[in-house]
């Protein structure tokens, strides 16, 4: 964790402080997820489900950053992947812009 910090750091150092800070949270509603439950399941029952569907999100919505550029153009990011005590994902994301 400590070294993780110092990498962060780093990036600080080189490029100021971030721009933007971007959270992305799991949604148990989302119909993809609701979709692929059995009956009398819960999100919480299928982390397989969770976890793929999650990447697949955090892989569209950094397409949308870098390459879309819906803020303007990235010089770098860093996430952080956290468990909430329900059992369900979210991302924490720093993105330096260009202007």
């Amino acid at each position: 964790m400590h070294e993780r910090v110092q990498d962060l750091m780093t990036y600080v150092r080189y490029f100021g402080c971030p721009d933007l800070f971007i959270t992305l949270t799991f949604n148990a509603q989302w119909k993809t997820v609701k979709d692929s439950l059995l009956p009398g399941q819960s999100a919480q029952d299928r982390y397989n489900i969770v976890s793929r569907v999650f990447y697949q999100k955090v892989r569209r919505f950094m397409r949308l950053m870098m390459k879309v550029k819906i803020f303007g153009a990235v010089l770098c990011f860093c996430f952080s992947v956290e468990w909430q005590k329900s059992g369900l994902p979210h991302i924490h994301t720093l993105f330096w812009l260009e202007e």
